[in-house]
C-alpha cells in the first residue's frame, strides 16, 4: 500500500494557500487536518496525541500513484534548426561509473518530435558510442581512468562521414592518449539538445531524464565548419557562468541557454583546475564542470491533489495534513506561524527544519555497519518508516548519503515524500524518536504546563532574519539545530544584543555552514570538508557553496563557534542503550540557585524516552579554548558515558588512546548558563536526547522542574519583551 505526500511549504500563516501532493495506490484518499502534540506511542510516556482540527472540513481526493524521476541533466529547448551534416560536437568529460553496465548519455541532439537524432554516450560495455537514431554507428573502446579528463569530439561531414575521437588529458591539457573511429551516418535535422542524458522529455509537467550520465561534464560545444574552414558556433555552454542558478549559459551569442534539472553539483572542479585555488569565485574558469548523478533530485514535480487555505482560527503550532486510505494513515507535517500583525507569544519554539531537510530520507542504515564498527551496543532494527523509505529509492537522498558513484550529497529538498519527517518516526539507530518526532516532546511539555508559545522554523528565520525574533523574550531550540545559515546566526546575535534569551535544548547545534538557494528556497546546500564529524566528505577543491559562493564546512572554521552563542559546542557522539544523567555542580553561584529549586537529587535526568537517559546521542561541552565565554557557568555535567562515545574528530589533534567516554574527561554534556550583555541569558543542555526526559513520571521529574525554573526566570526578567 502506497500512501504518502508532501506540501508546497514547511510553514504557513492562517489564511495562506498551500498545495498538497499525494501518491496513493488506493482509489480515494480522505484528507483532514490535525494538530501534532506528541508522536511517540511509547507506553512509558503520555502516548500519541494528535488532535483533530474541527474547522477544517475533511475532503476526499482521487488516489493516484505518482512517479519520481531521478537524475540530473541539462535540457536545451532550442539550438535552432540544424542539419547534423557538417556539425562538430566537442565536450570534456570525467565519467565516474563507466562500467555501470547501462547506457549513459553525454550529449544528444534531438529532432523536432523529441526523438534522438544523434547521441554521444557510454554504452553498457563501457565503450564510447555514437548513435544515429536507434542505430549505433561507431564505438570506441576507452581505458577510462578514475580522475582523468577526456576530450571527446565528433565531426560530421557533409558527405555522411563521422569521426569520433577521444583524447585523455593530463593536468594542464597535456595529451595522454588518443583514439579515433570513423563511420557513415546520414544527416538529420535537429532542433534541441540534452546534456548528461540520452533524452529528457516533459510529461505531465514532470521532466523525465533518461539514461543519465554519472560524472563531470564541462564546456559542451556545437559548431559548424564552413567551406572556407572558418568555425561558426551554434552553442557554447560555459557551466562556470551563473553557477548559483538552474541555468546553463550559452556564450555563442545565440543565447541558447539550457535548463539545469534536478540539482547536479555545481562549482565543481574542471579540467583546468591546477590545485592552487579552492575558491571558485576567484578562478571561475577552473570550475567549468557540473557533476551529474543518476540519483539527483530537486523537485518531485507532482501535481497538487488538493489546494487548501490554512484555517484562520488556528493558533501557532505544529500541524499535519492527515491522509487516510484503506486503513492506512500518514501525517504530512507543517508549522502554522503567526500571521503578519497577529499577536505574538513571548516564547518562540524554533523547529530546526534545516536539520530536518539535511537528514531528509537519510539511508545510512543500508551503507554503514554501526554494529560491526562497534558504534552501538544493540542490534539495529529499522522501523516502519525506514522500511518504507527503502522501498522507495526514487524519493531521493539526504545530505548523509552518497550518490551511486560514491560522491557525497551536497543538496537536499523538501519537495518530495520524506518518511523520516513524520510524528511517528523512530530512528533506526536510537530506536526512538529523532528530529521532528523528538521535538514534539518539547511541544507537548509546553502545552501540558500551560505556556503560550509560537512555533517558527529555520526556513522562516533564514527568510525574515532578525526581525522575526524581535518580539520574543525567549527562543527555545529543538533537539538538534545542527544546520544553520549565516543569516540565522546574525539573527541570534541580534536577539541577544536586544535582551532576548535562548534555551538551547539540544546537542550538536549550530555546526555546519548551510545555505539556501535564493531561486529555489526548497533546496539547501552544504559542503563537507576533511574536518568535522561527518558521514562523507566532498572532493578536494569543492568546499565553496554554489548557491552563495561562501566557504562551507564547520562554522568554527570560520570563527563562528557555536560555543560563543550557547556556551557549549559539539564534543562526542555515541549510541549505547543507556544514556546517563547529569551530576549537579557543587559550587553553584547563589544567584543561580533558582535553577535547581525544588530538586533534591544530585543526579538529574537518569531517565528518558530516548536511550533511557537525558545525556546521549550527540553531546556538547563547555570549553573556553573553543569559543565558550569564560563567564559561562557549568550547572551540571553528565557522568558515566561508555566507550561507545568517542571524542569528536575535530577535537583530536593527534591520534591517541583514551578518547572513549570511560577515560576522556571531555566526553560529557555540560548544562550551562551564560549571562548576555543585553540583559538576557543563554541556557544550554548539550544533548540531543534531552527532550525525551520531559514527560517522565507524568511530567513530575527533576528535568521538567529545571526547565520550568529556567523558563520562569527568563520570562520574568526586566529586559524580557
Amino acid at each position: 500500500m502506497t500512501l504518502t505526500g508532501y506540501l508546497s511549504t514547511l510553514s504557513a500563516t492562517p489564511g495562506e494557500v498551500v498545495d498538497l501532493m499525494v501518491s496513493a495506490s488506493a482509489p480515494e484518499v480522505e484528507v483532514g487536518l490535525v494538530r501534532l502534540r506528541h508522536g511517540d506511542d511509547n507506553p512509558e510516556g503520555p502516548g500519541r496525541r494528535i488532535l483533530p482540527v474541527e474547522s477544517f472540513e475533511r475532503q476526499t481526493v482521487a488516489g493516484v500513484e505518482r512517479d519520481v524521476h531521478l537524475g540530473s541533466c541539462v535540457v536545451v529547448p532550442s539550438i535552432g534548426v540544424q542539419a547534423s551534416g557538417g556539425l562538430d560536437v566537442s565536450v570534456l568529460v570525467q565519467p565516474t561509473t563507466p562500467a555501470a553496465g547501462r547506457e549513459q548519455g553525454i550529449v544528444s541532439l534531438l529532432t523536432a518530435d523529441g526523438s534522438a537524432g544523434l547521441s554521444l554516450l557510454i554504452d553498457p560495455t563501457g565503450a564510447l558510442a555514437l548513435r544515429a537514431g536507434d542505430t549505433t554507428v561507431s564505438t570506441l573502446v576507452v581505458a577510462w581512468r578514475a580522475e582523468s579528463w577526456y576530450r571527446i569530439e565528433v565531426h560530421l561531414s557533409r558527405d555522411d562521414r563521422a569521426v569520433l575521437r577521444c583524447t585523455e588529458l593530463r593536468r594542464r591539457r597535456e595529451v595522454w592518449s588518443e583514439s579515433t573511429a570513423e563511420a557513415v551516418v546520414s544527416s538529420v535535422i535537429v532542433e534541441s539538445a540534452v546534456i548528461a542524458a540520452v533524452d529528457c522529455g516533459l510529461r505531465g509537467g514532470q521532466w523525465t531524464p533518461d539514461r543519465v550520465f554519472n560524472g563531470k561534464i564541462e564546456n559542451p560545444r556545437i559548431h559548424r565548419t564552413d567551406a572556407d574552414g572558418s568555425r561558426v558556433f551554434i552553442a557554447d555552454w560555459r557551466f562556470e557562468r551563473e553557477i548559483g542558478s538552474a541555468r546553463s549559459i550559452d556564450v555563442s551569442g545565440h543565447e541558447r541557454h539550457g535548463l539545469v534539472l534536478n540539482a547536479p553539483l555545481r562549482a565543481a572542479t574542471g579540467a583546468l583546475w591546477v590545485h592552487e585555488e579552492v575558491d571558485f569565485t576567484k578562478v571561475p574558469d577552473q570550475y567549468g564542470a557540473i557533476h551529474f548523478h543518476d540519483d539527483d533530485l530537486d523537485d518531485a514535480g507532482w501535481p497538487p491533489s488538493l489546494t487548501f487555505a490554512v484555517p484562520h482560527d488556528l493558533e501557532s503550532g505544529v500541524y499535519a495534513v492527515e491522509l487516510r486510505a484503506d486503513g492506512v494513515v500518514d501525517h504530512v507535517p507543517f508549522v502554522v506561524r503567526p500571521g503578519d500583525g497577529a499577536p505574538r507569544a513571548r516564547i518562540a519554539v524554533l523547529l530546526p527544519t534545516f536539520t530536518y531537510i539535511a537528514y531528509a530520507n537519510e539511508r545510512m542504515v543500508t551503507r554503514l555497519d554501526f554494529e560491526g564498527d562497534q558504534m552501538s551496543d544493540h542490534p539495529i532494527h529499522p522501523g516502519h518508516r525506514d522500511i518504507e523509505l527503502a522501498q522507495h529509492p526514487e524519493w531521493g537522498l539526504s545530505m548523509y548519503d552518497v550518490h551511486s558513484d560514491g560522491s557525497t550529497c551536497s543538496y537536499s529538498t523538501h519537495l518530495r515524500p520524506i518518511p523520516n519527517l513524520r510524528p511517528d518516526y523512530r530512528a533506526w539507530l536510537q530506536d526512538a524518536p529523532r528530529h521532528l518526532s523528538a521535538d514534539l516532546y518539547l511541544v507537548d511539555w509546553l502545552m501540558e504546563k500551560g505556556y503560550g508559545f509560537d512555533v517558527i522554523t529555520d526556513h522562516d528565520l533564514h527568510r525574515d532574519g532578525a526581525p522575526l525574533l524581535a518580539d520574543y523574550a525567549v527562543v527555545i531550540t529543538g533537539s538538534h539545530p545542527e544546520y544553520v545559515s549565516a543569516r540565522m546566526l546574525d539573527a541570534f546575535d541580534a536577539h541577544a544584543e536586544q535582551g532576548g534569551s535562548l534555551m538551547y535544548l539540544g546537542g550538536n547545534g549550530f555546526y555546519w555552514v548551510t545555505s539556501q538557494d535564493a531561486e529555489r528556497p526548497h533546496l539547501l546546500e552544504i559542503r563537507r570538508g576533511p574536518v568535522g564529524t561527518r558521514p562523507s566528505e566532498g572532493a578536494p577543491g569543492q568546499g565553496f557553496h554554489s548557491t552563495t559562493g561562501e566557504a562551507g564546512g564547520m562554522w568554527r572554521q570560520r570563527g563562528r563557534w557555536p560555543n560563543a552563542l550557547t556556551g557549549i559546542g559539539m564534543t562526542a557522539q555515541g549510541w549505547d542503550s543507556r544514556a546517563p544523567g547529569f551530576r549537579r555542580s557543587t559550587d553553584l553561584p547563589r544567584e543561580l540557585a533558582f535553577v535547581f529549586e525544588g530538586v533534591t537529587d544530585e543526579i538529574i535526568g537518569d531517565f528518558g524516552l530516548i536511550m533511557n537517559g537525558s545525556s546521549g546521542d550527540e553531546i556538547d561541552r563547555f570549553d573556553p579554548d573553543r569559543g565558550s565565554p569564560r563567564e559561562t557557568v557549568v550547572l551540571a555535567s553528565s557522568t558515566g558515558h561508555s566507550d561507545f562515545y568517542l571524542l569528536a574528530g575535530e577535537d583530536v589533534m593527534a591520534s591517541r588512546a583514551g578518547l572513549g567516554g570511560s577515560e576522556c574527561a571531555d566526553v560529557r554534556s555540560d548544562m550551562t548558563w551564560l549571562e548576555r550583555p543585553g540583559g538576557g541569558a543563554a541556557f544550554s543542555v548539550g544533548s540531543i536526547c534531552f527532550t525525551g526526559a520531559l514527560s517522565h513520571h507524568r511530567y513530575e521529574n527533576n528535568i521538567s522542574t529545571v526547565i520550568g525554573n529556567v523558563l520562569a526566570e527568563l520570562l520574568r526578567r526586566p529586559s524580557a519583551r
